[in-house]
């Protein structure tokens, strides 16, 4: 009962089937082809038979996805009766017989009997060659025949035909206005098969499956659009393609908010009725507002993808400015302008990573620089805010000065437009202010590295302790998922591990506290001393969460290409991380449908996830413009691109990809340091066993079954749950939010 069990039965030479399906000596030496036809006829023949040729090579490659993708998408009956249906209408078999190889062995066109479909012969003799009836007749006849052999009566009446009956009526289901198929046409037999597959798939499948497989019919279009135009094909049949082509596309863009209306729109196209919304109040097919459709998905393009969540913290942050007598202030951190900027440069690119013999070397310049590509340095990324502030003050300078210009010239304004006026340029020189302090701030900085090393590590362990707790219970198989989830994809575990970074750094800077906790410092006190007390930039608990996450991401991702070679990373790590079940479950949105697409032989089949993991260590997510410009793989796919998939590649959009393979890859990092630390324990454990045995004394005993100060960490007691259990807060931005002002500061790496 298998499509594989069927042909190996129809291709077994050893069955002798008989006429008509066993061709004759006869039939095959008196078998000729028509006579009479004109070589203008044969011409035509031809010409229409490259062109169904075409279309059976398409629907050969296009049975290997359906089985090895599909196959648990759409069921098993449906499935079979596609793979039949197009197997039979384009003359395919495949080779191998045995079923280790038949998933593997590609479709085949039989030309000769492509030839015969299209051009039936006039003078068919009894005795030439037929093929055997479907599987679906021949299980059927194999039942019966069971049957019959266990004495009962299965019946051998004639088998009805399995094409549905014709309407005798004559009637045909209304079109409703959409493009209905011609399913007596054998060029559009794909098409339809391709269409009523996506009808079929189940409620549950992916949505990137759902994407790659409306992909396929749309490259379906674009292939019958191209056959007609190199066959000269009428005007009719073009604008009929370019009909299917906006019905599938509405189907698409209205499949996840309103799936029973945009599988009406298959239905419809297929010559079926719709069925109707359970409720009185629900459309029958998705309501087409285009203008006012396309003008939100812009607006919503501008908001969500443009920019990355910390970009919009930190946008919402400086906007914020506020009395500290408003209510809700207690529970926001209060930054100034000088750590707003900071923020902006380490969520660019992260912080440095620790190393322990040569940590001085990343803070000042004057100590031996570490080579190594993809290094970072705190006296490199100083001069970068010191540069970014000179930006900033110039900015605010040129708003006041147009706005002062505008008040000298307002002779003919109205009073209350002069004081509006009057006010704008007051936040204005406000704001200029409090840039100029900024970039004397940052001047101090630039020389005094090692003071903003401190402050950078002291104002992250800030965020820290606002943003709220950190789930790390990873136990059960929900809990994992929603917790991979979480943090915008990043997961809790990687913002556990910035925290030990941060105390890696506070160690040596001497910036921790009594208990062995890194301090936390903000400019703004209690003693509100500074002159930004009462203006200061708000930052939300989920602000604080949301800047964290992406800086922990880049940092963590950076230590991971600092470990390893990069050859390793292409080879073994992120090919492992890309069959991980955790990382397939978290879908890319807006994945791009030429991604991983190898092309040359020197590329791999992950390049492209390589080159933008390189590209955001590189350039940044403040340097993303001219990281796309740059030669890496996907940059030259992208552009050749069509312009939707040109602008969905944002920031924001990769951003997603990049948390999870960053996810991954620490996943499988860590579980590379466990195996270690315990090998390096068991190796310990075995010299000390030696050193026992040559030396007595219960000393050496006490220490071979020591536990080592590195693996501390994994045999400290849990401390109890509290009775009530706090979520974690959620960390996108709320989607109300106007983030149109955002300023994006170009970070790009500094290499010496």
């Amino acid at each position: 009962d298998k499509s594989t069990s069927a042909m190996a039965i129809a291709n077994d030479k050893e069955i002798k089937w008989g006429a008509p399906f066993e061709a004759t000596e006869k039939s095959n030496a008196g078998e000729k082809e028509d006579e009479g036809d004109t070589q203008e006829d044969q011409a035509k023949f031809q010409e229409e038979f490259d062109q169904l040729h075409n279309i059976a090579s398409r629907a050969a490659a296009f049975l290997k996805p359906l089985s090895a993708t599909y196959s648990d998408c759409i069921p098993a009956a449906d499935l079979n009766e596609i793979s039949e249906r197009l197997i039979t209408s384009y003359a395919l078999r495949q080779d191998a017989v045995d079923e280790d190889s038949s998933d593997n062995a590609e479709w085949k066109v039989r030309e000769k009997k492509l030839k015969a479909l299209l051009k039936p012969k006039k003078n068919k003799k009894q005795d030439e060659c037929e093929d055997l009836p479907p599987r679906k007749k021949l299980l059927k006849r194999a039942r019966k025949l069971v049957l019959s052999f266990m004495g009962k009566d299965g019946g051998f009446e004639d088998e009805k035909d399995d094409a549905p009956p014709e309407n005798k009526d004559g009637d045909v289901a209304p079109d409703h206005g959409f493009c209905v198929l011609d399913q007596t046409n054998r060029h559009n037999i794909l098409l339809v098969e391709m269409i009523r597959g996506n009808l079929k798939l189940k409620q549950g499948t992916k949505s990137q499956k759902m994407k790659d497989y409306t992909t396929m019919i749309f490259e379906e279009i674009d292939q019958r659009t191209k056959d007609l135009e190199n066959s000269d094909g009428s005007d009719a049949q073009k604008a009929e393609l370019e009909g299917i082509r906006k019905n599938v596309k509405l189907y698409f863009e209205h499949s996840r908010k309103s799936p029973r209306a945009a599988k009406n729109v298959l239905r419809v196209m297929l010559g079926k009725d719709p069925v109707h919304p359970k409720a009185a109040t629900d459309s029958v097919f998705p309501v087409e507002k285009i203008e006012k459709a396309e003008k939100t998905a812009q607006t919503k393009q501008k908001k969500k993808k443009i920019f990355t969540p910390a970009d919009a913290a930190l946008n919402r942050a400086l906007a914020s400015l506020k009395d500290d007598n408003e209510d809700g202030i207690a529970q926001c951190l209060l930054l100034t302008s000088t750590e707003i900027l900071m923020l902006t440069v380490l969520s660019s690119q992260g912080l440095p990573v620790f190393d322990t013999k040569n940590w001085a070397s990343l803070v000042k310049n004057e100590s031996a620089m570490i080579d190594d590509d993809f290094r970072i340095y705190f006296f490199a990324m100083a001069g970068i805010m010191e540069a970014a502030a000179n930006v900033w003050l110039k900015i605010a300078e040129k708003k006041l000065q147009s706005k002062v210009d505008l008040f000298n010239n307002s002779g003919d304004m109205s009073e209350n437009a002069k004081n509006k006026l009057t006010d704008e340029i007051s936040v204005l020189e406000k704001d200029r202010d409090a840039k100029q302090l900024t970039k004397e701030e940052a001047a101090s900085y630039s020389s005094d590295t090692l003071m903003f090393a401190k402050r950078a590590v002291m104002l992250l362990e800030a965020l820290k302790k606002q943003m709220g707790p950190v789930d790390l219970q990873y136990a059960g198989e929900k809990k994992i998922r929603a917790l991979n989830k979480s943090e915008n994809g990043l997961g809790t575990k990687v913002i556990s591990w910035m925290s030990k970074e941060l105390q890696r750094w506070a160690e040596p800077f001497g910036i921790l506290d009594s208990s062995g906790n890194v301090q936390s410092k903000t400019s703004i006190t209690l003693a509100k001393d500074h002159s930004q007390s009462h203006d200061a930039a708000i930052m939300t608990k989920r602000d604080c969460r949301t800047v964290f996450i992406q800086i922990a991401q880049q940092t963590r991702l950076r230590s991971i290409f600092l470990k390893n070679d990069l050859t390793r990373l292409r080879t073994d790590l992120i090919p492992k991380v890309l069959k991980q079940s955790s990382f397939t479950s978290t879908e890319w949105e807006d994945r791009p449908s030429w991604w991983n697409n190898a092309q040359g032989g020197n590329q791999s089949a992950c390049q492209d996830d390589v080159d933008l993991l390189v590209g955001i260590l590189d350039f940044g997510y403040g340097g993303f413009d001219s990281m796309v410009d740059h030669d890496y793989s996907f940059c030259s796919k992208l552009s050749e691109a069509s312009e939707e998939e040109t602008k969905a590649f944002t920031r924001a959009a990769v951003q997603s990809r990049i948390n999870h393979l960053t996810r991954e890859l620490h996943a499988l990092d860590d579980s590379e340091e466990m195996i270690s630390l315990v090998k390096k324990k068991q190796a310990k454990r075995k010299s000390g066993e030696v050193e026992v045995s040559a030396a007595k004394g219960p000393t050496k005993k006490k220490k071979a079954g020591g536990i080592q100060s590195g693996l501390k960490a994994f045999f400290q007691k849990t401390t109890p749950a509290p009775a009530k259990k706090q979520k974690t807060p959620p960390t996108s931005p709320e989607p109300g939010q106007d983030d149109s002002d955002v300023e994006i500061i170009a970070v790009k790496k500094q290499k010496s």
